[in-house]
C-alpha cells in the first residue's frame, strides 16, 4: 500500500547513487549490545504522576505531557476519538486529530521535487496539524539506488524536502528509521540534522519470528528482537541511545508499529493470543511508562497477505486491549486535549492525592524469558493485591491503612522492591525512611456549591475561603434573588437593587452600605471586604442576609451555601 502510494505522489528523475562502502559490524560485539538490551530486568513501582512532570521539548504539536494514540487501516466507531491518525494520502488529514501523512520513498530515482510542493501545498492549505515523515525506514531498503544505499544522498534529499515542507505553518517533519533495520548501517549515517527534523519516529513491529522462519536462530531473535524478546521497550532502545548518544532533543514517535496477530507458521489462533496480549500491553502500557519522551503511538491495523500480518480489527481480545488502553485517562484522544495523568516512577517525595478514596499503583515487570509474570502487593507485611497481566494495577484504598509510616512491597517472579510511604488523610507520600513528623499537603477539599431557594447556582468563579469567611459571586446570586446589579468601574463598587432597597459594596472597603426609600442609609460592618477575583466581586455569604434579608444557611460536611428568602 505505502509503495504504491508513493508511487502515485513520486515521478520523475534524478541523478543516480553511489553505492558506499560500508563498515562491516564488529558481529560479536553488536551480539552483546543487543543481548544487554533484552537482558535488562526491570522492575518499578509507578503511580498516576503530574502531566508537568513529563520531558518537554517545544517541537511543534508536542504535547506537554502524554501520547497521542492513533492507527491506521480501518478506523471502527469504537475507536473513536483518536489523537492521531497515520494515512498515505496527503487529503486525508483530521482537524480533530493530528495527521501523520507517511509517504514511503524507497528509490532516489523516485524522487522528484515537484511532487514534494505540490503535497506540501494540499496539506497546507488545510490548515490541519499534519506532520510529514519522508522517506521512512531508510535502513532496511539498501539495493542499488535505495535510499539506504547512499547516506549522504539521503540527507540531501531529505534536507531539502523538509525545507519545503517548513514553508508551511501547519506541517512538522518527521524522520523515521526502523527500529533495527538493516544492522550494518546506524541510525548515525543518515540522521539530517536537528534544523530539519521535528519528531523522531520510529517503525517498531514485534515478531514472533524473524523474517516469518519459524525456526529463527537464537542470535537472529536477539539481533532483531523477535520471539521471546519482542518487546517494544526492547525495540526502541536502540533509537533511545542513539538519541542519547547525539545529544537529540526531540519528542519521540511509534510512527507506526503492531505485535503480530497471525502468521502462516502454523500456529494456532490460541498460541498466537497468548504471545500477543502481554506484547499489545507492554506497547501500550510500559512503553509511556518508561519512556515518557515517547508522545505519539501510531497501530499499523492492516491485514498484511504476508507470513505475519497484525490486524486487530478481527481479533477481539487484540481490539479491547487498544480500546482499554486509549480509555486509560493516560493518552490523548482527541487534538488540543490531555491526558488525565503521567505515569511516574514511585520516587522519594512523591505526594499522591486520594481520588474517591482510590492511589491506582502499577509495577513495570519486565523479567526476560518470562511473560507469566504475577506482581503482588504486600502493605506492612500483609498481602493486599495480586496482578497478572500489563499494567499490573492496584487500586489501593487510602483508608485501608491508618494515618502514619507504613511499608509497600512488590514482588514476583522472583523480583521484590520495597517502598517507605506515610498516609496522612486522603494524602500518600512516598519516603526513604518513615517520618511521621513530615508535612504533607491536605488533600483538596470539594468545591463549595451554593444554592438559592432550592436551586444550584453554575459559576464562572466559584466561591472561595478567606479568613475563614465564604465568599461568593455577587452578582450570580443577586440576579438570582431578583436584584438589579450594576458596577461602577471608577470606584470599583457594585450596586443592587430589589424593590425599595439598594446596597452597595467597594472592593477591598469593609463596610457595606444599605438604603431603603425613605429611610437613613445604614453602615454594615463586614468580617471580610469584598474581593474581586477573576473579574467577579466576591462577597461574604453573610452579606447577602444583611442585604435582603435572606436566610443564609452553612452545611460544613457538603460544603454548602444554602440561601432562601
Amino acid at each position: 500500500m505505502k509503495k504504491t502510494i508513493a508511487a502515485i505522489l513520486t515521478a520523475g528523475l534524478l541523478i543516480t547513487a553511489v553505492n558506499p562502502v560500508f563498515a562491516a559490524p564488529n558481529w560479536g560485539a553488536l551480539l552483546n549490545e543487543k543481548t544487554a538490551m533484552v537482558k535488562e530486568k526491570d522492575f518499578e513501582l509507578y503511580v498516576e504522576g503530574s502531566v508537568e512532570n513529563a520531558p518537554y521539548y517545544g517541537a511543534k504539536y508536542e504535547p506537554r505531557g502524554g501520547a497521542y494514540i492513533g492507527m491506521t487501516g480501518e478506523i471502527l466507531p469504537e475507536y473513536e476519538p483518536l489523537g492521531s491518525y497515520l494515512t498515505y494520502d496527503p487529503s486525508a488529514g483530521r482537524s480533530d486529530a493530528v495527521t501523520l501523512f507517511g509517504w514511503t520513498m524507497t528509490r532516489f530515482d523516485d524522487v522528484n521535487y515537484d511532487s514534494v510542493r505540490s503535497a506540501c501545498e494540499m496539506m497546507g492549505a488545510s490548515g490541519k496539524p499534519i506532520f510529514l515523515r519522508y522517506a521512512n525506514e531508510m535502513n532496511v531498503f539498501d539495493g542499488a539506488g535505495e535510499t539506504g544505499s547512499d547516506p549522504e544522498r539521503y540527507k540531501e534529499v531529505f534536507r531539502t524536502v523538509a525545507n519545503i515542507a517548513h514553508e508551511y505553518p501547519n506541517i512538522a517533519v518527521v524522520w523515521s528509521p526502523n527500529d533495527l533495520g538493516a544492522l550494518d548501517k546506524p541510525f548515525d549515517l543518515f540522521y539530517p540534522g536537528d534544523e530539519y527534523v521535528d519528531w523522531i519516529g520510529v517503525s517498531s513491529y514485534q515478531k514472533m519470528y524473524f523474517l516469518g522462519n519459524k525456526n529463527t536462530s537464537y542470535n537472529d531473535s536477539i539481533y532483531f528482537m523477535t520471539g521471546n524478546y519482542a518487546w517494544t521497550t526492547n525495540a526502541v532502545k536502540p533509537i533511545i541511545e542513539f538519541m542519547q548518544k547525539n545529544n537529540i532533543e526531540k519528542p519521540l514517535m511509534i510512527s507506526e508499529g503492531g505485535v503480530t496477530t497471525a502468521n502462516s507458521a502454523g500456529d494456532s489462533a490460541e498460541t498466537i493470543e497468548a504471545w500477543s496480549t502481554p506484547r499489545l500491553r507492554n506497547m501500550y502500557y510500559n512503553l509511556i511508562m518508561k519512556y515518557p519522551q515517547i508522545k505519539m503511538i501510531n497501530y499499523f491495523n492492516h491485514w498484511m497477505p504476508e507470513s505475519q500480518t497484525y490486524d486487530i480489527n478481527n481479533f477481539p481480545y487484540a481490539k479491547e486491549i487498544f480500546k482499554e488502553a486509549a480509555a486509560s485517562g493516560a493518552y490523548i484522544r482527541r487534538y488540543g486535549d490531555a491526558p488525565e495523568f503521567l505515569f511516574s516512577k514511585a520516587d522519594l517525595g512523591d505526594t499522591l492525592i486520594a481520588k474517591d478514596g482510590i492511589v491506582n499503583l502499577y509495577t513495570l515487570a519486565y523479567i526476560p524469558d518470562n511473560q507469566d509474570i504475577t506482581v503482588n502487593y504486600e502493605i506492612d507485611g500483609t498481602w493486599y493485591h495480586s496482578s497478572n497481566q500489563i499494567p499490573y494495577k492496584c487500586r489501593f484504598e487510602i483508608d485501608s491503612v491508618s494515618d502514619g509510616a507504613h511499608t509497600l512491597k512488590i514482588y514476583g517472579s522472583g523480583e521484590t522492591k520495597t517502598y517507605s510511604f506515610i498516609k496522612r488523610g486522603q494524602c500518600m507520600c512516598f519516603g526513604a525512611e518513615p517520618d511521621t513528623s513530615m508535612e504533607l499537603p491536605k488533600a483538596p477539599e470539594k468545591e463549595i456549591t451554593v444554592t438559592v431557594n432550592g436551586e444550584q447556582l453554575a459559576f464562572d468563579q466559584p466561591p472561595v475561603i478567606e479568613e475563614g469567611r465564604t465568599l461568593v459571586p455577587m452578582r450570580a446570586i443577586f440576579e438570582a434573588l431578583g436584584a438589579e446589579v450594576n458596577w461602577n468601574d471608577n470606584t470599583k463598587t457594585a450596586f443592587a437593587t430589589i424593590d425599595d432597597i439598594t446596597v452597595s459594596l467597594s472592593i477591598d472597603d469593609y463596610y457595606m452600605y444599605r438604603k431603603q426609600r425613605g429611610k437613613s442609609e445604614e453602615e454594615i460592618e463586614l468580617d471580610v471586604p469584598a474581593k474581586l477575583i477573576s473579574d467577579r466581586t466576591m462577597v461574604p455569604a453573610r452579606a447577602i442576609a444583611e442585604a435582603f434579608g435572606a436566610n443564609v444557611q452553612w452545611d460544613g460536611d457538603t460544603r454548602t451555601v444554602d440561601i432562601t428568602e
